[in-house]
């Protein structure tokens, strides 16, 4: 298991409840030469909870160690975030300890967290199906990068029993402040800890030592399979925008192993949402099944959305428009003008331009350039100009070149042809007094095609970056 070092010249930020735990946390710290912040949260659940906090406050005060309060509305925290309240918290509570730890400079946060925790918490989230990740537990040294990229939290008592504790405290005459909420049947852990382990103790009275052994074996496995995660990661991972939205590689993806393939999807959860607790073995199945059977959308877990398409696969914090630089894209939703001498720019160095060629000129051409796509040639009777470049309308009908009095939706002509979904919304489309005359790039409109006797042709050309 991992040691914390301490620097006896920088101070350390100790979470006290009041409880048995956090104080005789701070009784052992009082004679190590460390130096010693407590910091004490009111969650403002219990009418006695401010008498409490000031109880703590006295008592430290009496050990010669003044103690930071805070206080916070947890159970609004919940209300207006939609998560329980041992989550809403949990979450309070560290961002106190962490603004804390911040102000002061500490070297690392401090909690009580004990043995009897540690196999609360590995019961709890193997009943929730969190995997190997939940199974190996709380770390002694850990960054909880929810909170804080360089403030670690320690715990130096995860390897002690609570009756180990409770004899402390006997024997040093403390005197817990004790919150009468730990006996309340209807909160969760309450109810694993006070039922459903002792009747499982009575059948292995061994149960928490084993689990908490079987947690650090499980942690060396974590630690082959994270490896495996981060070589999986920098094979499948094609590009990242800020922290908003991750792109992979489904060619790469599909080589993954099932295992390593849910491990990808924690850890890009876990990129976009830090700290995001709870991913269940149903919900990375659902989420998988996705990618896999190519749905357009589907939703993760606290806004991460995914977004399907045929080679690649995106994971975003909420709506993301995923930049296309291989392809055509208008630079925003207004329509654009295009002239015989000025060609229209579009993102990434993509430009449309216009001319109008000599019958002779174009019959003199080679027939690869006649028909390249990124070259469209039409009739140019009946034009207004100036010609406009916009977006699809949306339930846009039309017809391509070859369908003979009918028409179809361009949105489906962009599913036949594959073009990416988050590309449709932009793609350029050229108009002359609202008829369709080419989807630029794709295909030419059936009523603008040539015809044998014309004069001159309108040229259109797609310039792609330099």
């Amino acid at each position: 298991m991992e040691r914390f070092h301490p620097d006896p010249a920088k101070p350390l930020v100790v979470a006290v409840s009041g409880g048995a735990d956090s104080l005789c946390l701070v009784h052992l710290l009082l004679d190590s030469g460390l130096v010693i912040l407590p910091a004490h949260y009111d969650h403002q659940l219990r009418a006695v909870s401010a008498q409490q906090a000031q109880q703590v406050s006295s008592l430290l005060r009496n050990w010669g160690l003044e103690t930071e309060i805070g206080s916070g509305d947890v159970r609004e925290y919940a209300s207006m975030h939609k998560m329980g309240l041992e989550e809403a918290a949990r979450i309070c509570r560290y961002r106190f300890l962490t603004s804390v730890a911040q102000k002061h400079h500490a070297q690392a946060i401090v909690t009580a967290h004990h043995m009897d925790d540690q196999v609360e918490t590995i019961v709890m989230h193997f009943l929730r199906g969190s995997g190997i990740n939940g199974l190996r537990g709380m770390r002694s040294v850990e960054l909880l990068r929810q909170f804080s990229e360089k403030v670690p939290v320690w715990r130096p008592l995860l390897e002690t029993g609570k009756e180990e504790i409770l004899d402390y405290c006997m024997q040093n005459q403390i005197e817990p402040i004790e919150d009468e909420s730990n006996q309340d049947l209807r909160i969760y852990r309450n109810r694993l800890r006070q039922v459903l382990i002792p009747q499982i103790e009575d059948v292995q009275p061994s149960f928490r030592t084993i689990l908490a052994r079987n947690a650090n074996v499980i942690e060396l496995d974590r630690q082959v399979l994270e490896k495996m995660t981060k070589l999986a990661w920098q094979q499948s991972l094609v590009e990242e925008f800020e922290g908003k939205a991750l792109l992979f590689s489904r060619i790469e993806w599909k080589q993954l192993d099932e295992s390593i393939q849910y491990r990808l999807l924690m850890k890009a959860a876990n990129q976009l949402v830090p700290g995001l607790r709870d991913l269940g073995y149903q919900e990375l199945q659902r989420v998988k099944r996705s990618i896999d059977q190519l749905s357009p959308t589907a939703d993760f877990k606290s806004g991460i959305l995914i977004q399907n398409q045929v080679d690649t696969f995106l994971l975003s914090l909420g709506k993301f428009d995923l930049p296309q630089s291989d392809v055509p894209q208008l630079p925003g939703t207004n329509p654009l003008k295009l002239t015989l001498k000025k060609p229209v720019k579009l993102q990434a160095g993509w430009q449309v331009r216009a001319e109008i060629v000599d019958k002779e000129v174009y019959g003199r051409l080679p027939d690869e350039i006649k028909q390249d796509s990124n070259h469209a040639w039409l009739n140019p009777a009946d034009l207004e100009w100036p010609l406009q470049v916009r977006q699809p309308l949306e339930g846009e009908r039309w017809s391509p070149l070859g369908m003979v009095h009918k028409h179809q939706k361009m949105s489906d002509y962009f599913i036949n042809k594959k073009i990416p979904r988050a590309a449709r919304g932009l793609w350029p489309v050229v108009c002359s007094a609202g008829s369709v005359l080419w989807l630029v790039g794709l295909r030419i409109a059936q009523a603008w095609r040539l015809t044998g006797d014309e004069a001159e042709i309108l040229h259109l050309q797609l310039i792609p970056p330099a």
